[in-house]
């Protein structure tokens, strides 16, 4: 690629402001995590000691995807506080691939991990009951006990993932996104944060209905098999959404382009600007979910350096004007449309 005068950039920090759109996303980033944190440390506590209160085999294993939920949490904050790490000779785009590292660790580790371990001690019990028929009576007064920090726990995480959607409501706003429902979100969305919240959320809602049916079970039919059993299907799911994670995290490490929508307000603002005949060629990737790389190869009018280096200025202008919720990282190359291409 050419020296374009500003199509090229300097590998020093920026000294160009980010813009205020720009400036309230990063005032709102991981606000759902925090929040998830918190709740989730009152839920773990509270799962834990009803846990070794009943022995129950579900709670252990919501006890487990709590931990493991607040553990990631925790590497979520601190991928974040990594990625506003500014850019150097070693890392000229900056650290901001950092939040997609820490939500595949999440993933890969965390989650899985923890669906290992309450997969294999529910294992252990349904082994154990199945094998002692005096191991199958409940004591249903300690499995009430387990069944109500069940119901609380879900109105917890209930409130959690609403807080996570109503985020993600906000960045649409502000981005000018068109609204989606929660699983099409999830799907699109450039944030690890958000992706990984969301997850995590929808699966402890979906882990606490199986602890409770399995602990309501087994008060019921007075047979400790069934809490072991709903214990098992959380350890499952929670396997099973470490997958998901994993492949949508990975996605992003390796790194996705901008959507449908923004990729036409980018054309748009290019194809728009005075001196550009056309656009020959366009890439990006998004290195977080607000700082985006474009390279953009354009034909225009004249075939000279200074009329060329002044295009470049107000291709990058229009772009950054067009959407100024991204923090853009622009390289521009004029050229020619070549017979062939």
């Amino acid at each position: 690629m050419e020296d374009q005068g500003s199509s090229v950039q300097s590998l020093a920090p920026r000294t160009e402001p980010e813009t205020p759109q720009v400036r309230e996303e990063r005032k709102h980033a991981g606000a759902a995590v925090k929040a998830a944190l918190l709740a989730n440390i009152g839920v773990a506590v509270a799962k834990l000691a009803a846990a070794v209160f009943t022995g129950s085999s579900s709670m252990l294993s919501e006890s487990v995807h709590s931990i493991a939920d607040c553990s990631n949490e925790v590497v979520l904050i601190i991928g974040d506080r990594v990625s506003r790490h500014r850019m150097n000779t070693v890392h000229p785009f900056g650290w901001y691939r950092t939040k997609y590292l820490a939500s595949f660790v999440v993933a890969t580790l965390l989650f899985f991990v923890g669906g290992f371990f309450s997969t294999s001690e529910a294992v252990k019990k349904l082994v154990a009951v199945s094998g002692d028929p005096v191991l199958r009576d409940a004591n249903r007064m300690e499995l009430l006990v387990a069944l109500a920090v069940v119901v609380v726990s879900a109105c917890l995480e209930g409130y959690g993932l609403h807080q996570s959607m109503k985020e993600a409501d906000e960045r649409m706003e502000r981005t000018c996104t068109p609204r989606m429902g929660m699983f099409r979100f999830w799907k699109h969305t450039k944030s690890a944060e958000l992706a990984s919240v969301i997850m995590e959320d929808t699966l402890a809602l979906i882990g606490l209905a199986f602890a409770f049916l399995g602990i309501g079970a087994a008060i019921v039919f007075d047979d400790e098999i069934y809490d072991a059993a709903g214990g098992l299907c959380v350890g499952v799911l929670l396997m099973v959404g470490s997958l998901f994670l994993a492949y949508k995290s990975g996605s992003l490490l390796i790194g996705e382009s901008v959507d449908a929508s923004t990729r036409e307000r980018i054309v748009g603002a290019v194809e728009a600007t005075p001196g550009v005949e056309r656009l020959i060629n366009m890439q990006t990737v998004h290195m977080s979910e607000d700082n985006v790389l474009l390279c953009v190869k354009v034909q225009t009018s004249k075939l000279d350096r200074d009329y060329d280096v002044q295009t470049v200025d107000k291709i990058e202008r229009n772009v950054r004007e067009a959407l100024p919720w991204f923090d853009f990282e622009i390289y521009v190359e004029p050229d020619i449309v070549r017979a062939g291409r």
